[in-house]
């Protein structure tokens, strides 16, 4: 049997992976020419590591630089407290792992790549799908050389909330009407920062800050529509809040640095 994937995300390359073991003919494709993008989490929840584990791949994955977090704090105007602690899970993977998303998808297309039935094609974007006899045999794709069919008993579109494939196929997702967006960026640590990963919480403001060692991961909570009046209002804006809310006396050198950084870029 032969199958291709559409999106090399962490769902594509896992299942490109497992479908490999499982000795199937696969081919999955990525529309960008690698892994390097920034992404919103970058979590290995101790579910994922348990499949490595079983994978084989436990080990390798933690020789790739990660941080381990146990819990989570909630911060409020009066104080710290501990809402999720993961030390009680059974089995050795209590904690989340932060790691880069593409270390991870490395990790794994390398581990699918020992594998003589997988395949990997990079600049590669599914544009449509081939029919036939009411029944979809496989994809079109396009690449640097032009436009290519691809055909396979089984298609899976793993390419996003966006799916192109999805789209081509008539299927339309279910919107549940989230009421809210979020901001992500990212501002330089200093001494003096929380080491631990924590929301907080404030009168109308909510935000999430993720530790990635040399800088805080951020995702500013807004309400649903609420992106152009904050653009509108500037990064200046936007940073005042953000110091209002980050609980540390480093604010002012955080601001000071943050100001001459190119890193802050809070519209994704």
């Amino acid at each position: 049997m032969r199958c291709v994937i559409a999106g090399g995300g962490p769902a594509g390359a896992v299942l490109a992976l497992l479908l490999a073991r499982a000795g199937v003919e696969v081919t999955l494709l990525e529309k960008h020419a690698d892994f390097l993008r920034d992404f919103r989490g970058d979590t290995i929840h101790p579910s994922t590591l348990q499949v490595l584990d079983e994978l084989g791949l436990a080990e390798a994955f933690h020789r790739i630089p990660h941080r381990k977090a146990y819990g989570i704090d909630l911060v409020t105007d009066t104080g710290r407290t501990r809402i999720s602690s993961l030390r009680d899970l059974p089995g050795p993977y209590n904690y989340i792992a932060f790691v880069p998303q593409w270390d991870f998808l490395t990790l794994i297309t390398t581990e699918a790549a020992t594998y003589p039935n997988f395949r990997l094609l990079m600049n590669a974007e599914a544009v449509g799908l081939i029919r036939e006899g009411g029944a979809v045999r496989g994809l079109r794709y396009r690449d640097a050389e032009g436009e290519h069919e691809l055909r396979a008993e089984v298609t899976i579109a793993a390419d996003g909330r966006g799916s192109t494939l999805r789209a081509a196929a008539g299927l339309v997702p279910k919107e549940l009407g989230a009421p809210m967006d979020v901001v992500w960026f990212r501002m330089p640590r200093v001494d003096g920062d929380p080491g631990e990963t924590f929301l907080r919480v404030s009168a109308g403001h909510m935000m999430v800050a993720i530790n990635r060692e040399t800088y805080w991961q951020l995702g500013y909570v807004i309400p649903k529509g609420e992106a152009e009046r904050l653009r509108a209002d500037g990064v200046g804006e936007l940073r005042r809040q953000v110091e209002r809310l980050l609980p540390s006396s480093a604010t002012a050198r955080r601001r000071s640095r943050a100001s001459r950084t190119s890193a802050c870029s809070p519209w994704r």
